[in-house]
């Protein structure tokens, strides 16, 4: 990102009230955003926006970290592209960073996002190709429900500018930032030091007023969605081939989660710690140190389908856990499937008896869970071949024979009616009952009526 420049940053060398004109884009611009006429956000100086309404007939360009302005609410028309802007240096303990396409929702403010499934709202790079992590910068809001601080801390990731209060936290558990309905975030994320990252969604203390619906992130270079407390809902949520974790919790988050996909990437970057990979499907702490600050971290998630990679030898180096539950943490996850690690769960200094881990169905090529969940109802299975991955899980057919992995050989024609359990398969429904299946996905979903249809897109670098 330090490096990149846009067809508006040329323009803002060229023109010192760029910031203010429309450039219209000449041929194909760009294979990801539409051909429309394209303008900065206006922001002020300290940059709070100072305009309340994006129209679907531009294309938007986040200069820098722009602010929703406290007390105010943005609202984004459905169908609306917005992409990276100009770069703007940002001083953090004494490090300069360049950064733009980053908004931020602070405390008191709100964001009125709500698409549909035939015109979401895409936040995306500007590039017509070679799309990556880290093109564009990312979404964070932050609210003032509990976390597990003492005081409010400064969200990760985003240098304080002056004037502008970027902490979180707070005693206002129905706290509202608005919504984000039929949303796309794709190539997001920028490293501001070790362990001080922007993520896909970051969510701060974000309370359980706001809507979070059909929201996916692709492609980050770090995590997809992760909450730091807060007490916020959400459902159907899609998390596609990212660097690090596709969902993590820490801080005492508290909210509940419906109907989510997690699927990892053999052709996308992992995150490494002392030389191994540490990209899982989901990660969860109480906090740093796994102390026993209350609230303490336990999401509830139900019918999640995390799927990682369709190969044994490669799923071990790139990844390293399916669920890593650690430091503390609790948590209640049910009706899930987790398939396509080396480990499929693993359980490290988790909190009971208040955690609940049950109904769900697990696979992993050496191991299907380290350690103890409770209760101990799953269906789990250990193999070393992905042949027998497949032929398990009975995904997509009733012989298992379909590969239901993201991968090379499907990036281009991916189909999410190969996740859906099949008879026969242990996610598939109870013999005489009705809506037990566990995954993201009921028994006879189609591509066509599956809740991804029409909004979601699952190969975002070639489309």
């Amino acid at each position: 990102m330090k490096n990149f420049l846009t067809l508006a940053s040329v323009c803002a060398i060229a023109l010192a009230s760029c910031n203010k004109d429309t450039v219209t884009p000449t041929g194909d611009f760009n294979a990801g955003l539409p051909s429309k006429p394209q303008k900065h956000v206006p922001v002020d100086a300290d940059g709070l926006i100072t305009q309340n309404f994006l129209s679907k007939d531009t294309v938007w360009l986040i200069d820098g970290i722009s602010f929703v302005s406290p007390g105010q609410t943005l609202e984004i028309e459905a169908g609306t592209y917005l992409t990276t802007g100009n770069t703007k240096a940002y001083v953090h303990n004494g490090v300069t960073n360049n950064i733009a396409g980053v908004l931020v929702v602070p405390k008191t403010a709100k964001i009125d996002a709500e698409g549909t499934a035939a015109e979401p709202i895409v936040f995306t790079s500007p590039k017509a190709s070679g799309r990556a992590a880290g093109d564009f910068g990312g979404l964070v809001l932050l609210g003032q429900a509990p976390t597990n601080r003492t005081t409010p801390p400064v969200i990760e990731g985003i240098p304080q500018p002056i004037g502008v209060d970027v902490t979180y936290g707070g005693n206002i558990s129905a706290d509202d930032s608005g919504i984000l309905k039929y949303v796309r975030i794709e190539f997001a994320g920028y490293n501001l030091t070790p362990d001080n990252e922007i993520n896909g969604l970051t969510l701060g203390g974000v309370g359980s007023g706001t809507v979070l619906s059909h929201i996916q992130v692709s492609w980050g270079r770090d995590d997809a969605f992760e909450f730091f407390g807060g007490t916020v809902n959400a459902d159907h949520l899609v998390a596609l081939s990212t660097d690090d974790d596709d969902f993590d919790f820490d801080f005492g988050y508290t909210g509940t989660i419906e109907y989510a996909l997690s699927l990892k990437d053999p052709n996308s970057t992992n995150s490494t710690s002392g030389g191994s990979s540490d990209s899982n499907g989901l990660e969860s702490d109480n906090d740093g140190t796994g102390s026993a600050a209350s609230p303490k971290t336990q999401p509830t998630l139900k019918n999640f389908t995390f799927l990682g990679i369709n190969n044994s030898t490669t799923a071990a180096t790139k990844l390293k856990f399916g669920n890593r539950w650690r430091r503390a943490t609790a948590m209640t996850i049910t009706r899930s499937i987790i398939a396509g690690y080396g480990t499929g769960v693993s359980f490290e200094s988790i909190t009971a008896p208040i955690s609940t881990f049950s109904n769900n169905v697990v696979h992993g090529y050496t191991t299907a869970i380290t350690g103890t969940p409770t209760p101990a109802n799953y269906t789990g299975n250990g193999t070393s071949t992905a042949a027998v991955a497949n032929t398990y899980l009975k995904l997509g057919n009733a012989l298992g024979s379909v590969n239901p992995f993201y991968a090379t050989s499907t990036a281009g024609s991916f189909s999410v009616a190969n996740l859906v359990p099949a008879n026969g398969s242990p996610a598939a429904n109870a013999s005489g009952t009705t809506n037990t299946y566990k995954g993201a996905f009921a028994p006879g979903t189609t591509a066509a009526s599956a809740w991804t249809a029409g909004w979601t897109q699952f190969a975002p670098t070639t489309y």
